[in-house]
């Protein structure tokens, strides 16, 4: 949706949408609601530098609970810390 046109549902109530309208991306809380449901737009640019963030921040959890695991758990903090990155969907930390 940021590399072009169209919208991104996120697949539950409330019926969240992201939209891209030109160069301005709009967030409404639920687009099914009648009672006039909350919207924010923010630029593209914005939400690139927001999930460009929230990426960072959790590779960086990703980096201190491996950290941990290994203090804590040392015969499971590979194991720990592999299934930490896959349910985050991010690449291990060295």
């Amino acid at each position: 949706m940021l590399d072009g046109t169209g919208c991104a549902y996120f697949g539950h109530d409330p019926f969240s949408v992201a939209e891209r309208v030109n160069d301005v991306v709009r967030l409404t809380l639920d687009a099914h609601g009648t009672d006039g449901s909350p919207v924010i737009e923010l630029s593209v640019d914005q939400v690139r530098r927001l999930v460009a963030g929230a990426q960072q921040d959790l590779q960086d959890f990703l980096g201190l609970a491996g950290t941990w695991a290994e203090q804590h758990l040392p015969a499971h903090a590979a194991a720990v810390t592999a299934a930490l990155s896959r349910a985050l969907d991010l690449a291990p930390t060295p």
